[in-house]
Protein backbone atom coordinates (compact mmCIF):
# COMPACT_ATOMS: atom_id res chain seq x y z
CA UNK A 1 0.00 0.00 0.00
CA UNK A 2 2.70 2.35 0.75
CA UNK A 3 4.17 1.60 -2.90
CA UNK A 4 0.74 3.15 -4.57
CA UNK A 5 0.91 6.10 -2.20
CA UNK A 6 4.22 7.00 -2.99
CA UNK A 7 3.13 6.08 -7.02
CA UNK A 8 0.40 8.70 -6.76
CA UNK A 9 2.81 11.03 -4.76
CA UNK A 10 5.13 10.77 -7.74
CA UNK A 11 2.46 11.43 -10.14
CA UNK A 12 1.53 14.00 -8.17
CA UNK A 13 4.02 15.83 -8.42
CA UNK A 14 5.07 15.16 -12.29
CA UNK A 15 2.15 16.60 -13.08
CA UNK A 16 2.67 19.65 -11.04
CA UNK A 17 6.01 20.51 -12.01
CA UNK A 18 5.11 19.72 -15.82
CA UNK A 19 1.82 21.39 -15.83
CA UNK A 20 1.38 24.38 -18.37
CA UNK A 21 -1.06 27.61 -18.74
CA UNK A 22 -4.30 25.89 -20.67
CA UNK A 23 -6.92 28.54 -20.41
CA UNK A 24 -6.95 29.15 -16.43
CA UNK A 25 -8.44 32.36 -15.91
CA UNK A 26 -8.94 32.92 -12.45
CA UNK A 27 -8.62 36.25 -10.68
CA UNK A 28 -8.83 35.14 -6.95
CA UNK A 29 -5.95 36.35 -4.65
CA UNK A 30 -2.97 34.77 -4.89
CA UNK A 31 -2.89 34.47 -0.69
CA UNK A 32 -5.66 34.48 1.55
CA UNK A 33 -7.44 37.36 2.93
CA UNK A 34 -7.99 36.94 6.41
CA UNK A 35 -11.03 38.42 6.90
CA UNK A 36 -12.50 37.34 3.73
CA UNK A 37 -11.38 33.67 3.30
CA UNK A 38 -13.28 30.89 5.73
CA UNK A 39 -10.42 28.27 7.82
CA UNK A 40 -11.52 24.94 8.41
CA UNK A 41 -10.48 20.97 8.17
CA UNK A 42 -9.64 19.20 4.95
CA UNK A 43 -9.85 14.93 5.11
CA UNK A 44 -8.40 13.27 2.24
CA UNK A 45 -9.38 9.04 2.45
CA UNK A 46 -6.05 7.30 0.91
CA UNK A 47 -8.57 4.76 -0.05
CA UNK A 48 -6.28 1.78 2.57
CA UNK A 49 -8.16 2.42 5.56
CA UNK A 50 -5.97 5.39 6.68
CA UNK A 51 -7.10 9.16 6.09
CA UNK A 52 -5.27 12.46 5.85
CA UNK A 53 -6.26 15.25 7.85
CA UNK A 54 -5.00 18.98 7.61
CA UNK A 55 -6.06 21.69 9.88
CA UNK A 56 -6.02 25.32 9.32
CA UNK A 57 -7.21 25.43 5.57
CA UNK A 58 -7.89 28.33 4.21
CA UNK A 59 -10.58 28.59 1.66
CA UNK A 60 -11.89 31.57 -0.60
CA UNK A 61 -14.35 31.86 -3.09
CA UNK A 62 -16.08 34.33 -5.75
CA UNK A 63 -19.13 34.09 -7.78
CA UNK A 64 -18.72 34.87 -11.48
CA UNK A 65 -20.33 33.83 -14.31
CA UNK A 66 -23.27 32.51 -13.05
CA UNK A 67 -20.57 29.95 -11.30
CA UNK A 68 -18.50 29.79 -8.24
CA UNK A 69 -14.84 29.65 -8.16
CA UNK A 70 -12.86 28.76 -4.89
CA UNK A 71 -9.42 28.36 -4.01
CA UNK A 72 -7.97 25.94 -1.21
CA UNK A 73 -4.65 27.73 -0.12
CA UNK A 74 -1.70 25.69 1.05
CA UNK A 75 -3.33 21.91 0.65
CA UNK A 76 -1.67 18.45 1.14
CA UNK A 77 -3.12 15.34 0.01
CA UNK A 78 -1.45 13.25 1.45
CA UNK A 79 1.68 13.10 4.37
CA UNK A 80 4.22 11.80 2.13
CA UNK A 81 3.21 14.88 -0.49
CA UNK A 82 5.93 16.85 -0.37
CA UNK A 83 4.48 20.34 -1.01
CA UNK A 84 1.93 22.16 -0.28
CA UNK A 85 0.10 23.85 -3.23
CA UNK A 86 -2.52 26.46 -4.12
CA UNK A 87 -5.80 24.65 -5.72
CA UNK A 88 -8.13 26.01 -7.65
CA UNK A 89 -11.38 25.21 -8.71
CA UNK A 90 -13.07 26.86 -11.29
CA UNK A 91 -17.05 26.66 -12.91
CA UNK A 92 -18.70 25.06 -9.56
CA UNK A 93 -22.56 24.82 -10.48
CA UNK A 94 -24.48 26.69 -7.36
CA UNK A 95 -28.51 27.08 -6.27
CA UNK A 96 -29.32 30.16 -4.15
CA UNK A 97 -30.44 29.28 -1.00
CA UNK A 98 -32.34 31.69 1.87
CA UNK A 99 -28.51 30.98 3.71
CA UNK A 100 -26.19 31.09 1.08
CA UNK A 101 -25.67 28.09 -2.08
CA UNK A 102 -26.07 24.81 -2.63
CA UNK A 103 -22.87 23.49 -4.46
CA UNK A 104 -22.80 21.30 -7.25
CA UNK A 105 -20.44 19.92 -9.99
CA UNK A 106 -19.03 16.99 -11.28
CA UNK A 107 -15.87 17.04 -14.27
CA UNK A 108 -13.98 19.69 -12.96
CA UNK A 109 -10.44 20.12 -13.62
CA UNK A 110 -8.65 21.74 -11.07
CA UNK A 111 -5.56 23.69 -11.21
CA UNK A 112 -2.08 23.92 -8.97
CA UNK A 113 1.03 25.94 -9.99
CA UNK A 114 -0.18 27.64 -12.80
CA UNK A 115 -1.35 24.06 -14.46
CA UNK A 116 -4.32 21.88 -14.87
CA UNK A 117 -4.48 18.58 -13.12
CA UNK A 118 -6.51 15.92 -15.15
CA UNK A 119 -5.54 13.52 -13.46
CA UNK A 120 -7.53 14.43 -10.31
CA UNK A 121 -10.79 15.66 -11.90
CA UNK A 122 -13.25 16.73 -9.16
CA UNK A 123 -16.11 14.79 -9.34
CA UNK A 124 -19.28 14.16 -7.51
CA UNK A 125 -18.95 17.73 -5.63
CA UNK A 126 -21.47 19.13 -3.21
CA UNK A 127 -21.31 21.78 -0.62
CA UNK A 128 -23.15 24.73 0.83
CA UNK A 129 -21.88 28.29 1.19
CA UNK A 130 -23.07 30.89 3.38
CA UNK A 131 -21.95 33.97 5.31
CA UNK A 132 -20.67 32.11 8.04
CA UNK A 133 -19.44 28.28 6.98
CA UNK A 134 -18.05 26.70 3.80
CA UNK A 135 -18.47 22.76 3.57
CA UNK A 136 -17.52 20.39 0.40
CA UNK A 137 -17.48 16.97 -0.36
CA UNK A 138 -15.93 15.74 -3.80
CA UNK A 139 -14.13 13.09 -5.21
CA UNK A 140 -10.55 14.51 -6.32
CA UNK A 141 -9.68 11.51 -8.72
CA UNK A 142 -10.18 8.41 -7.31
CA UNK A 143 -9.98 10.09 -3.32
CA UNK A 144 -12.82 11.12 -1.07
CA UNK A 145 -12.10 14.81 0.12
CA UNK A 146 -14.50 16.76 2.72
CA UNK A 147 -14.16 20.15 3.77
CA UNK A 148 -15.68 22.09 6.68
CA UNK A 149 -14.52 25.89 7.55
CA UNK A 150 -16.17 28.93 9.44
CA UNK A 151 -15.23 32.57 8.66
Amino acid sequence: MNRIKTLFLMALCAIVMVACENGHNNDLPNNPIDDKCYKGTMVVDQNDGTFYTQDDVEVDCELRDGKINFVMYKVKFANGMPIKLDMVVEGVDYTETEEGYELSGDGIIPYAMGGPFEKFTITNLTGTVTSTAFTLDFMCGEYPVTYEGTK
